[in-house]
């Protein structure tokens, strides 16, 4: 075996190592042992390739039991606001102790004037659809909808009369007398008839008003144009156009619902003296109650995930309502329908959160087709189909314990994790190739060892250069699990074990299918039928061909090289950096969770025509106020609500009972507010008598009793919760919005330590305005920690401080480059471009990184070493990239946000990945390139452990063991070398 000079090495470090740093000195050792390890690997691999087949198998079979626990998540609050958030708390709060009862049912139909008699009838005829139509279970409208006290003609006003000892020639009339609170319809009455104080819920005995109350009937809640007419068909059968326009411009105001008629109008039309005299839409709205009796204490029924808590016969009768519309009869002419249901987005969301299989499925055989046509050669024995169809199964059992560890572990699965077989394709695929690749790199000398020993040598070089890749991608997916952001961070958990997933899968499964492979081809077995074998098979020169190796070889790496080429890529770099820096600049963020809705269902065009049909006044919000003693903080109540009043700024009204109470306290019960305080039981008993007056009566809603609220009972029971409703100005973006909410929240905050109890804000809008708040700084900091991550890792596998530091800067080029582009194509920041943001560091990482650790292990002038560079790894890292672009190309037909999102920002990556690592990267190294690693090595290590290889099947096990312990002792001697060389 030889022995090591010591004098040698030491007199040889001594003169011409001086000049070289430690670093490089690290270099050499941890490269030296790193491609032996590999080495060792693939003749590993390559001698049990059964073995590792069938483990690779196991372990996938194995992970894929967590499966069991697979949880997909599309509520808002748990996947884009952070957990820690005060809004998150108290959504959960409310939702356990002031729910929501009511649901949303919506239609609108649209014409260019929707003010017509047959658009009417057809309204009609579809409302009474809608009345009629029956669930799974038999439940009709009335079973499930949100019911009011209302006066029917049905109900006579004789024994009313009789109840208060009144004529019959008395001219009150109780159907002309407006019981407000209860939504009857109580029109203005002249005053000589009636006192204009008269309040029945005060003037009457109790027991006679409460009997007026209890005999009301009750009819379905429902905001439609069409109550005016009374939903009578013979009335509006008989309506002409202008008897139309003329009740809409006379009749304002619901008398069972209070809405105006004129909120319902969409793109109203006026003429010269402001009246209404066409409409492009109308709208319709239907309340259902949720019945929270049928809820199981240890059950929550949720809408499909969103969160929202309803009970079955709710949910049967939406999807009852949703068919319905969508076969129902088309409208009149040009007019168009289009509605939702409040369970809309949790069914879309459900349909559409494992992504659209057709996409996935089509671009895997788009990509299997060009790893075959790529992989292989063109004739009967070289060419590789079950070689690419193994290498692409590699790629599905890394989804798999990608998906099988994390749901074992309890980690949601999201509206984005859809791209993820997507990106491990693209991953997989590119270290498939680097593989290949380095098999097709090895020399002739190095084609004659045996095949253990060839697939050794290819892992030799292919495994670090996939490792540094993988390692890197996996620290920049790890850096991410590390963010608030729910959703973000759980697609970060899943794309990391998938990376390191695909990598051990490729560097064992894969290998070990290349090894049976090449004995195939060896053998001249066929390469789609391997039982026939070619006699006497010899392949065509033409056959073996490589086209893109040529293209390398013979242009690329030839002229790439030549001082006008050069100028000319490092002035398109200069220019694309320059204005894609101006497009970052005027980068906007932006989200919206409807975004996630597909733009072909008809919940995203319901919303689409609502935003420009009846664009947005403001957004509503509510403060809650939890306190047990609500009447000795009524002086901080009204001095809160006149806080929120006086931010006009940001507030546009402000809808409270306390501003009607004062009132009707003080007239009716004579209380002076300046002077005088209210005993707990004034206030109970007021409070009673208020909230059943016309104008108290729709604040019930506002409270939370200990004790349902009674019509007979002499006070109202002990509060728990009350709240306030008030509405934001219309913001134009996140720069007016995130003040305007944290302003409010302040004053909240202010007011709880004066109530001493629980006080805060809460509005639907703010699951998207807190995310618009931290999104920018987690993006920033998640990319700032990855590029740190990067970096290390970078250094640490290639050992030289200079190349990472080029690497480092390809990425940050290519990702300025991506994010300026982003903005020129429409794109935002928001919580899908945050990902694919993090997605991009890994691959451009990847590009640039095999390009630079090739780079270091070539000799030769800058120019030379950078052109066999090129020749060397430029067709693997092409193929990677070009067949991550393929593996998605068929989401440009998505109407999805996430996988439109996805497709554009990665057609950037690989676009700006490639031209900066195959182009700009080459021409810097071939002007600034660092020095090789330290080539000139002591008696080689590697020719010792492949020479041991071979002789193996004739060497004893004492003769193993000799080599083995020679082997060892001279790295241990190489080791004491160096430390008494630095001494």
């Amino acid at each position: 075996m030889g022995e090591i000079d010591l004098e040698y090495e030491c007199h040889k470090q001594s003169t011409s190592t001086s000049t070289k740093s430690c670093v490089n000195r690290a270099s050499f050792i941890f490269m030296a042992n790193f491609e032996n390890f590999f080495l060792r690997w693939g003749i590993t691999v390559a001698k049990n390739p059964w073995t590792y087949i069938i483990a690779s198998v196991v372990i996938a079979a194995t992970c894929s039991i967590g499966l069991l626990n697979f949880t997909a998540e599309n509520r808002p609050t748990k996947l884009w606001i952070p957990q820690d958030s005060g809004f998150v708390q108290n959504s959960e709060w409310l939702q356990e102790n002031f729910p929501n009862e009511i649901r949303l049912q919506s239609w609108v139909v649209v014409d260019d004037n929707v003010l017509r008699p047959e658009v009417l009838l057809w309204m009609l005829e579809l409302h009474d659809n809608i009345t009629a139509v029956s669930s799974a279970s038999g439940y009709q409208w009335r079973d499930v909808c949100f019911k009011v006290p209302v006066v029917t003609e049905q109900q006579t006003n004789q024994r009313r009369k009789r109840q208060l000892n009144i004529s019959e020639n008395d001219p009150f009339d109780f159907e002309d007398f407006n019981f407000d609170g209860f939504d009857a319809n109580f029109e203005e009455m002249p005053s000589s008839s009636i006192d204009p104080d008269f309040e029945p819920a005060i003037d009457l005995p109790t027991g006679i008003f409460c009997d007026i109350v209890e005999g009301l009937e009750e009819a379905c809640l429902e905001n439609n144009i069409l109550d005016i007419w009374s939903y009578k068909k013979e009335v509006i059968s008989k309506l002409s156009r202008e008897d139309i326009i003329n009740t809409i411009n006379t009749v304002q105001k619901s008398n069972l619902t209070r809405v105006q008629y004129s909120s319902l109008l969409g793109q109203p039309r006026f003429n010269e003296t402001g009246h209404i005299v066409s409409a492009g839409s109308l709208l319709v709205q239907l309340f259902s109650r949720v019945n929270y009796s049928l809820i199981a204490n240890d059950v929550t029924d949720n809408d499909a995930g969103t969160g929202e808590v309803v009970d079955p016969i709710n949910l049967e009768w939406e999807k009852a309502f949703v068919n319905l519309l969508h076969n129902f009869t088309s409208p009149p002419n040009s007019s168009k329908l289009y509605y939702m249901a409040a369970r809309s987005f949790g069914d879309i969301s459900s349909a559409t959160i494992l992504g659209d299989v057709r996409l996935l499925a089509a671009g895997i055989c788009v990509v299997f087709i060009y790893v075959q046509l790529m992989l292989g050669k063109f004739n009967l024995v070289e060419q590789r189909a079950f070689l690419s169809l193994t290498g692409i199964a590699s790629v599905a059992m890394a989804i798999v314990v990608s998906y099988g560890l994390c749901s074992a572990f309890g980690v949601f699965y999201g509206p984005v994790h859809s791209i993820l077989p997507f990106l491990l394709l693209g991953i997989g695929i590119d270290d498939m190739f680097v593989i290949v690749q380095c098999w097709s790199n090895l020399n002739k000398e190095e084609m004659k060892r045996s095949l253990p020993v060839r697939i050794g040598i290819t892992m030799k070089h292919a495994g670090v250069s996939i490792t540094i890749t993988s390692v890197t991608d996996f620290a920049a997916f790890a850096v991410g699990a590390t963010t608030v952001l729910p959703s973000l961070r759980s697609f970060c958990i899943y794309s990391a074990v998938g990376i390191l997933a695909t990598y051990i899968f490729q560097a064992s499964f894969f290998v070990a299918w290349l090894t049976l492979d090449q004995k195939r081809i060896e053998s001249h077995r066929d390469g789609m039928i391997p039982c026939f074998v070619h006699r006497n098979w010899k392949p065509s020169s033409l056959s073996r061909i490589e086209p893109l190796q040529l293209f390398f070889n013979r242009f690329l790496a030839k002229y790439l090289f030549k001082w006008p080429a050069k100028v000319f890529i490092l002035v398109l770099a200069a220019f694309l950096f320059g204005i894609n820096t101006w497009g970052s600049v005027l980068m906007r963020q932006e989200f919206n969770p409807l975004w996630f809705i597909p733009t072909s269902t008809y919940l995203s065009q319901y919303f689409s025509v609502i935003e420009s049909h009846f664009p947005d006044n403001g957004q509503m919000a509510s403060i809650y106020i939890q306190t047990t003693n609500l009447s000795s903080n009524l002086d901080r109540l009204d001095a809160l609500i006149d806080t929120v009043r006086n931010e006009t700024n940001i507030v546009s009204q402000v809808d409270d009972w306390f501003g009607g109470f004062k009132e009707f306290t003080a007239k009716r019960h004579a209380i002076d507010w300046m002077n005088q305080n209210m005993t707990d039981e004034q206030f109970s008993t007021y409070l009673k008598n208020y909230l059943f007056t016309q104008k108290g009566a729709k604040f019930r809603r506002n409270f939370k009793f200990e004790d349902p609220l009674q019509c007979r009972s002499a006070i109202a029971p002990p509060i728990s919760i009350t709240n306030f409703d008030f509405v934001f100005r219309p913001f134009s973006g996140r720069e007016e919005h995130i003040p305007a909410m944290r302003r409010i929240k302040d004053i909240a905050e202010d007011f709880s330590q004066q109530f001493g109890s629980q006080v805060f804000a809460s509005a639907r809008i703010f699951s998207s305005w807190e995310t618009d708040e931290v999104i920018m700084e987690e993006l920033y900091r998640n990319l700032a920690i990855a590029m740190v991550c990067v970096f290390i890792t970078t250094f640490i596998l290639i050992a030289n401080l200079f190349a990472c530091v080029l690497v480092l800067l390809c990425v940050v080029l290519t990702l300025v480059c991506v994010n300026g582009t982003m903005h020129f194509w429409g794109l935002t920041i928001d919580t899908v471009s945050c990902i694919n943001l993090v997605l991009a560091i890994g691959l451009c990482v990847d590009y640039a990184a095999h390009v630079a650790h090739t780079f270091m292990t070539k000799t030769g002038t800058r120019n030379e070493r950078a052109a066999a560079t090129v020749s060397s790894i430029g067709p693997a890292v092409f193929h990677g990239g070009f067949s991550t672009f393929l593996a998605f190309i068929f989401l440009a037909n998505s109407d999805s946000h996430v996988f439109i999102t996805f497709f554009k920002i990665f057609v950037l990556v690989v676009a700006y990945g490639l031209f900066h690592g195959l182009l700009f990267f080459p021409v810097i190294l071939s002007l600034i390139g660092p020095p090789p690693f330290d080539l000139d090595r002591p008696p080689n290590l590697e020719d010792k452990a492949v020479t041991a290889e071979e002789l193996e099947p004739q060497l004893t096990h004492r003769e193993k063991s000799a080599i083995v312990g020679v082997l060892k002792e001279e790295v241990a001697i190489k080791k004491i070398i160096d430390m008494d060389c630095r001494l």
